[in-house]
């Protein structure tokens, strides 16, 4: 899932109209509708799966408020780098400072060992201003969980800052010169960076998220605003342009979700929407009126703590006090995310924006470096510690050690399994051996492929082929799931059985209550009429990793510790998912009934060796375990 820290341009040190007139309240109601969708995204709120897009428009307000100051600057004669630089240190590094201190005792706590270790890097990184090359180099799909990351939110700092150490330079070699220039500029710099994004996106989406050529153009458009001058429009232009923002950023926080790609082309409405918004919201429309409401503003200008603060506390109420999203925790996450970030607004950033005019440049750059320096030496400290692992047994040391295996290469990752830019192997997929045995194809996203491993074991008396690509739910879409997705299932669904007709297809994915009127669409289809079905149910899944629930539940003596972070709702859907396939006709395999009885789930696979090695993926071992129970009633419904 995952987002930028909203920056207030020169700073505007004025907290009111009344201490400046440049200050705009509605650019600080705007961040309101940056950081919100992002908190309510992450802390898993209902209808904010797009909620990621709040990174875009703060994009777009940095971007405008810090190239118009230094637009002016270069203007005026009065530009200065040092100057530049020691404004951004005061904005960016006491409450970036008091954030990573805290999380780091925290994590002392919560973390195990391999986890402490990873944090360290990610600490130096986030000091270096360079966690996003960290985070990219660490993508993909079974890279270690987002939840045991307190600081993958800081990427976007990183994709700033970096957008910083260029820009000024820029915009000063080039402002000198004429503001037509200046201009050009600023629009071949957002049109390069644009087209780059849609190229990069198709390559490697991973590297479109997180890396800063396919993302300065957001930046750019906010800087194009600042350096072209707007004509003035007729009142109900600039209602609907104000409406249409708002409206844009809503439906993309309503619409998008993990499936969508972006940013890419999908980031364009969002930052379109801010731009509007910033265009107009000043010049007393309804949207301006909106965003300038107090408890708005009140929100935008604590948006920079909110931010730093609120993944931390999703992070360790999940890893620490093993929480689930239930409402409880969703309201007393956001709960504590508010009290902590009015803390530091108050008692932090406040007192170094008012007193860091009275400090010397040089003395403020001595004490960011050496507070960057203070973050290297502790992670050099937890790395020569090994994470202290000595606050862990050998054997819970090694129990852990299960989440940072590459056991989902065992799932044929890259050929038959599709993961990030990947082509499918037809040929070796879905090879049949014409050995007149009855064939079953395996089809679905990545809870169907951590089956592989267990229905290999069966190709002496099968022909096994495969089609699975990640994070998509085996489903004919109506134009809803994804280009790639559904251009991928309905080759497979509509074109490949009818003409090869296998002796059964094997269903199973990550489901969802949402997936239930497509997956009965799916199961009717006309083209799967002549063909066996077999539906398998969800996959026992946890809150968090299962090898961390075994390691602390040894740890706490208490064996029974993982099913009390079973992901609830699964049984509801298990019969629900039973339900539809019964009316169909197709035959349905329950993996909760089969791994999970009146005394718990299954977690082991073997002695030692945990069922499976995320929060509900099978180890290869643990894959064998499983399609081992399954085997009879596979073999059963392919003799029906």
């Amino acid at each position: 899932m995952q987002h930028t820290g909203p920056l207030r341009g020169r700073e505007l040190l004025a907290e009111s109209p009344a201490h400046d007139s440049s200050y705009r309240a509605d650019i600080d109601g705007l961040r309101s509708l940056g950081i919100l969708p992002v908190l309510f995204n992450h802390v898993g709120l209902r209808g904010f799966n797009g909620g990621y897009v709040g990174v875009d428009v703060f994009f777009v307000i940095s971007g405008y408020l810090i190239t118009g100051i230094l637009a002016r600057d270069i203007g005026k004669g009065s530009y200065s780098v040092a100057d530049f630089y020691r404004r951004r240190i005061l904005r960016i590094m006491p409450a970036l400072c008091v954030v990573l201190c805290a999380t780091s005792l925290m994590a002392c706590h919560a973390m195990l060992p391999g986890e402490l270790v990873n944090y360290g890097r990610s600490l130096t990184a986030t000091a270096l201003f360079a966690s996003n090359f960290l985070f990219y180099a660490q993508s993909g799909y079974f890279d270690v969980e987002s939840h045991v990351k307190p600081l993958l939110h800081t990427w976007s700092l990183a994709i700033e800052e970096q957008f910083y150490i260029v820009w000024p330079l820029v915009l000063y070699w080039i402002g000198r010169g004429s503001r037509a220039r200046l201009q050009l500029t600023v629009l071949a710099v957002v049109t390069l960076s644009f087209v780059a994004g849609i190229v990069i996106q198709a390559l490697d989406s991973s590297a479109a998220f997180y890396l800063l050529p396919s993302r300065a153009w957001e930046l750019g458009v906010g800087g194009l605003l600042a350096v072209v001058p707007a004509a003035p429009k007729p009142r109900w232009i600039r209602e609907g342009l104000g409406i249409g923002g708002l409206l844009a950023i809503l439906l993309c926080c309503w619409r998008y979700g993990p499936e969508t790609d972006f940013p890419g082309l999908a980031a364009l409405p969002p930052c379109l929407g801010a731009a509007a918004l910033i265009l107009t919201s000043n010049t007393g429309t309804l949207a301006g009126r909106v965003l300038s409401l107090p408890p708005t503003v009140f929100i935008g200008r604590i948006s920079y703590s909110l931010y730093l603060w609120h993944w931390p506390v999703v992070v360790f109420a999940t890893i620490w006090l093993f929480r689930t999203p239930d409402w409880i925790t969703i309201s007393g996450e956001i709960a504590v995310s508010f009290l902590l970030s009015i803390l530091t607004w108050r008692l932090v950033e406040r007192p170094f924006r008012s007193n860091g005019r009275h400090w010397s440049t040089s003395a403020i750059f001595a004490v960011a470096g050496s507070a960057t320096v203070a973050c290297l030496g502790v992670s050099v400290l937890l790395d020569s510690t090994s994470g202290f692992a000595g606050r862990f047994t050998p054997a819970q040391v090694a129990l852990a050690s299960y989440s940072d295996r590459d056991d989902e290469a065992s799932y044929r990752r890259g050929t038959c399994f599709i993961v990030g830019g990947g082509q499918f192997d037809y040929d070796d997929c879905l090879r049949l051996t014409g050995h007149a045995r009855p064939s079953l194809l395996l089809v679905g996203d990545s809870h169907a492929a951590h089956l592989w491993p267990g229905l290999e074991r069966l190709r002496n008396r099968l022909d096994v082929l495969q089609a699975t690509m990640v994070g998509c739910r085996p489903l004919l879409y109506p134009g809803a799931g994804g280009a790639r997705c559904e251009a991928f299932f309905r080759d497979i669904l509509s074109r490949w059985i009818p003409q090869h007709r296998p002796d059964a297809i094997l269903i199973a994915g990550r489901w969802q209550a949402s997936d239930l009127s497509l997956l009965a669409q799916t199961l009717g289809a006309l083209t799967l009429a002549q063909t066996r079905i077999i539906l398998v149910g969800p996959a026992p899944q946890y809150a968090v990793a299962l090898p961390r629930l075994l390691a602390f539940a040894d740890k706490n003596d208490d064996p029974g510790m993982p099913d009390k972070f079973l992901v609830p709702g699964l049984k509801a859907l298990d019969e629900e998912l039973r339900s539809l396939a019964q009316t169909h006709g197709a035959t349905y395999i329950s993996l909760l009934e089969t791994l999970c009885g009146e005394n718990g789930c299954q977690h082991w696979a073997a002695r030692d060796v945990p069922l499976q090695f995320d929060y509900g993926h099978f180890s290869a071992a643990g894959s064998i375990a499983a399609v081992g129970l399954l085997e009879p009633r596979i073999i059963a419904a392919m003799q029906r």
